[in-house]
């Protein structure tokens, strides 16, 4: 297991329309992101080493092994320009494919709570979730003081709020999340993509990040089935489920 602090690095960045600016154009054109990121400042940075700092933790949270899951995540994120809700949840699927401790989280304690049910989502249950978690790795074993459990627990809520996620000042209460079917198709693709035998996330695990309980996936895969914007077989128990457009087709495939 890696874990890392970028939670409180992402967590601090003031506006994510940054993030969804920058993050194609590291995929398709690094060079001219530095341009404008590190030589002109467009970004508005004040220091230099804060530009250098936002580069950096854009690679290391949101850039994948998996080249192909950058490229889609990237143009999926600059084809919604328009549609920010839809971009966060290619963020929060993305951040959580690539940081471990983002994922853990989200699968052990947010989408465990959004399923149940639960009005609030409180600070004090995640600091609990991540002294126990210190408690049973010896990585973490005296690593991260008590000071920065508390801002890991802090920033993480903060996140979940930018991306929409949930609601409120100090106390925090889960948004209803509606997935379009187009995103559903797009969420599939990502799918499709992990590479069960290096990620840090398996697929079975993955299926509960697409906001769609069990009882209705079925019938929601089903229906985007049916448009051609996926393939999917269902034996006995078993879903399969495989994007059916490549990286250079899924805008007109899905969103044509």
């Amino acid at each position: 297991m890696n874990y890392n602090t970028d939670i409180n690095i992402i967590g601090s960045i003031p506006d994510y329309h940054l993030i969804y600016k920058a993050l194609p154009l590291l995929i398709s054109d690094s060079d001219r992101l530095q341009k404008l990121l590190v030589t002109d400042n467009e970004f508005n940075f004040r220091t230099e080493k804060s530009r250098k700092r936002f580069l950096s933790v854009l690679n290391s949270a949101f850039v994948n092994h998996n080249k192909d899951i950058n490229i889609l995540a990237s143009t999926v994120i600059h084809h919604l320009k328009n549609d920010e809700k839809s971009q966060s949840l290619i963020l929060f699927w993305l951040f959580s494919l690539n940081n471990q401790l983002f994922y853990e989280l989200n699968r052990d304690m947010f989408m465990k709570y959004y399923f149940q049910g639960r009005a609030q989502f409180q600070k004090e249950a995640i600091v609990a979730y991540l002294k126990d978690l210190i408690t049973r790795n010896n990585e973490l074993k005296d690593k991260w003081s008590a000071v920065t459990i508390d801002t890991i627990a802090s920033k993480y809520l903060t996140i979940l709020k930018k991306l929409h996620l949930v609601e409120g000042t100090k106390k925090k209460s889960f948004c209803m999340v509606s997935v379009s079917d187009e995103l559903l198709a797009v969420f599939v693709h990502l799918y499709d993509l992990i590479n069960v035998n290096d990620a840090i996330i398996s697929k079975d695990e993955f299926l509960v990040f697409s906001f769609v309980s069990k009882e209705s996936q079925l019938d929601r895969f089903k229906k985007i089935g049916k448009k051609d914007w996926i393939r999917m077989n269902y034996a006995g128990n078993k879903l399969v489920l495989k994007g059916a457009f490549n990286n250079n087709t899924i805008i007109d495939g899905i969103f044509g």
